[in-house]
């Protein structure tokens, strides 16, 4: 059985929106390289079964800023995992993609396979793969159903009714503090992102071709703030974010208003960017939410008390696109009692 409050990709989740980014660039973070690979694998299958386009592999490009520690970190992993990238001097970056202002930059990585998902049109294709063969979907809240003696026995639904199960697995992004609070009230951060869509004008419309892109926008802002952006998307437009904390948040009861503020950071640095854009009308504007542990790893270990209850999550965006891959090691663990592979034990509560 699949419980989600609000229904599959709803605009409160984490997995709402449009798209998400896919990349293998993670810099230290060199465990999560495999799991990407295996995600592609999975992402690619599931969107082959469905008949539904759920990837759009136009690239990832990382734009480095001196030293570019992030990206000279990836590549040293992309070279022991073999991945397929490109180191793309500033000329070589001028020439291939002459609407982007490369003033600032040295020098930046290509990963030709990594790209972009279709974050809401996923999560139907799998709500109605787990109807499509037999499992029962509902829309509703849920809080783990307790017996006499505090252990997990399923779900208690919002009108009340208890569904039972051997193995309960809760992944309910931004709300597992709120659900959990004494295993995971500590561990685990919600924070709002604002993100924003603009419609390049008439003659610009190539923005749209670029490859996805990010970059650690160190001498724009001086802040060290980390950009990144997805062109088209679905037709909504270019697509353009800020991976910068905006707080604390509520995601039940906050107001999903963007930060003026936000904004016109977002602007400074299109223009700075993107100069046929700098005058380019705002389309659409959303917050969103990360949910994040304090070492910025991922979740996938048992509740500290109750051993039939599971806790995954701890990743937002990332989250979504190791998906397939994470419910693959997280259904290992559950039904073949099998430990986390040695990279992946920092995926456990420790503490």
């Amino acid at each position: 059985m699949l419980v989600d409050a609000w229904g599959p990709g709803n605009g409160r989740a984490s997995s709402g929106g449009e798209t998400r980014v896919i990349r293998r660039g993670y810099g230290h973070r060199g465990h999560y390289v495999p799991l990407v690979t295996r995600a592609l694998e999975l992402w690619s299958e599931l969107e082959v079964s469905a008949n539904t386009p759920l990837l759009d592999r136009r690239g990832v490009l990382w734009m480095a800023s001196q030293p570019g520690e992030f990206e000279q970190e990836s590549m040293a992993t992309f070279r022991a995992e073999g991945v397929r990238f490109e180191e793309l001097s500033r000329g070589e970056l001028e020439e291939r993609y002459p609407s982007m202002s490369f003033e600032d930059i040295p020098w930046a990585m290509y990963e030709p396979d990594a790209g972009a998902l279709f974050a809401r049109r996923g999560c139907e294709v799998v709500w109605d793969a787990v109807r499509e063969a037999g499992g029962q979907v509902l829309v509703s809240t849920a809080r783990p159903a307790l017996d006499s003696g505090g252990a997990c026995r399923g779900v208690q639904l919002a009108d009340g009714s208890t569904h039972l199960a051997d193995i309960t697995v809760f992944a309910a992004g931004p709300w597992m503090p709120e659900l959990f609070p004494e295993a995971l009230g500590s561990r685990l951060e919600v924070t709002r992102q604002d993100v924003f869509s603009f419609g390049p004008p008439p003659g610009a419309e190539e923005h749209l071709r670029l490859p996805v892109w990010a970059e650690h926008a160190t001498e724009l802002f001086g802040d060290g703030s980390f950009w990144y952006g997805i062109p088209d998307g679905l037709s909504r437009g270019f697509k353009l974010g800020e991976d910068t904390s905006g707080g604390p948040w509520d995601p039940t009861h906050g107001e999903r208003l963007v930060d003026p503020e936000r904004l016109e950071r977002a602007r400074a640095y299109l223009s700075h960017r993107f100069p046929a854009l700098a005058d380019a009308p705002l389309t659409d504007a959303r917050v969103c939410q990360y949910t994040m542990r304090r070492d910025s790893e991922l979740l996938v270990d048992r509740h500290p008390g109750l051993p039939r209850l599971w806790l995954l999550g701890g990743g937002s965006g990332h989250g979504y696109k190791l998906g397939p891959a994470i419910g693959e090691v997280a259904a290992r663990a559950i039904h073949h009692d099998e430990a986390l592979p040695g990279p992946l034990r920092g995926l456990q509560l420790r503490g």
